[in-house]
């Protein structure tokens, strides 16, 4: 969709799909690659997590390899080119610090609550926060059907938390810091695309500042809790077992291809169209995915948002 097309219009009645062309319809296919690669790092996220555990030192050392591993695979795609950018280095180290922040807070989620409640309010902000930055910066098209599809999917989200835990003052602040961390990330990785003014990075280069930035941040960290917490131990170590490094790379790579595919995806659909596209698909194929390689079931209110979530996306489309 054409910024002609968006700019100073607001259509509160119109057909989604006549607005579609075919560069808006490959890059909504590359948005379906990124979904269904984020689905198959959670099942990698969920085999680390089952050996070394969702606590912070786990998560820091995941963070560091993990960063570290992408960066190294996104020096290689750009052709060993170092590409550099004021613009794009700011960007890359608030969107580093943003996930960082949001993934600190969800251990501690995890920790006092469950998983349900951290995807609760981390997709909703990495959907809701973009849409509205779209429609009220960018001045991106407002439909009824997106309006609806909106609603449609935050109600499924909510429904496949089934969240049954008592809320605290403490526990509410950390899930509304994730959303907004989670929410500014989609932001930024936006505004990063659409820029010209500045001379931003290509999209592998800038993946490559954001992991590498993440990683340096994650092993300072690292460092502070080692030092910090001497009387504690691992079960394992450093990833004794071979078969974990092999684990956090695989997640490097598939997370790493997911990004770039949302970020050339970002360069030309709305940020109202591509969030929810990305936030729709991922918890339907997260779902599918979880039935399929680790045997989760899904309940009954599980199905319902999985399918109200198909509805959602697809009145985005």
């Amino acid at each position: 969709m054409s910024t002609n097309e968006n700019r100073n219009s607001l259509l509160l009645f119109q057909n989604p799909f006549a607005t579609m062309r075919l560069g808006d319809n490959m890059n909504a296919l590359l948005v379906l690659m990124a979904d269904i690669l984020l689905a198959v790092n959670m099942v990698v996220q969920k085999k680390y997590q089952a050996s070394e555990g969702a606590g912070m030192k786990p998560g820091f050392k995941f963070n560091a390899l993990g960063g570290l591993a992408a960066a190294v695979i996104f020096f290689c795609i750009s052709g060993f080119k170092l590409e550099f950018s004021v613009f794009s280095l700011m960007c890359a180290t608030v969107m580093s610090i943003c996930t960082l922040m949001y993934t600190l807070l969800g251990f501690r989620i995890l920790r006092d609550g469950n998983t349900a409640l951290y995807s609760v309010f981390l997709m909703s902000g990495g959907m809701l926060l973009p849409y509205v930055f779209g429609i009220f910066v960018l001045d991106e098209t407002v439909t009824v059907l997106r309006i609806i599809g909106i609603v449609v999917m935050l109600i499924a989200v909510f429904l496949s938390a089934n969240v049954k835990m008592q809320f605290t003052p403490k526990l509410i602040l950390l899930c509304i810091a994730v959303f907004v961390f989670n929410g500014c990330v989609s932001i930024i990785s936006k505004v990063h695309q659409i820029n010209t003014a500045y001379s931003p990075v290509s999209s592998s280069a800038f993946v490559m500042y954001a992991n590498l930035i993440k990683s340096i941040f994650s092993g300072v960290a690292l460092l502070f809790l080692k030092n910090k917490t001497t009387a504690e131990s691992t079960r394992k170590g450093w990833f004794a077992d071979n078969k974990m490094l092999f684990v956090i790379f695989l997640s490097a790579a598939v997370s790493g291809l997911s990004y770039l595919f949302q970020l050339v995806g970002a360069k030309e659909l709305p940020a109202s169209v591509l969030y929810p596209l990305v936030t729709g698909g991922t918890i339907v194929l997260s779902a599918l995915a979880g039935k399929l390689f680790c045997k989760e079931k899904l309940s009954t209110s599980g199905i319902v948002s999985v399918a109200l979530c198909l509805v959602g996306t697809l009145l985005f489309l």
